[in-house]
């Protein structure tokens, strides 16, 4: 049997935040919000995403932007 499209969801979204996690740098609301553009969010709010996992998926794609141009910003460095 396939595995249900909720535990996939779930994985991507896991996996999402781990790497999230692992490469966001100390500053980044503002980046985050250069993502967003016109939709901009408070920065309590984009921090609240971050830490409790919220699902909101604008505000998580931007993180995940961010997080990877960070870790290219680092892998090019060195």
């Amino acid at each position: 049997m396939s595995e249900s499209i909720y535990t996939c969801h779930q994985k991507i979204i896991d996996e999402k935040f781990d790497f999230i996690d692992q490469w966001l740098p100390a500053r980044y609301t503002d980046s985050v919000n250069i993502f967003l553009k016109k939709e901009s969010k408070d920065a309590n709010y984009i921090r609240q995403v971050r830490m409790r996992k919220i699902n909101d998926e604008k505000v998580t794609d931007a993180l995940y932007k961010v997080s990877l141009v960070n870790k290219l910003q680092v892998e090019i460095g060195t």
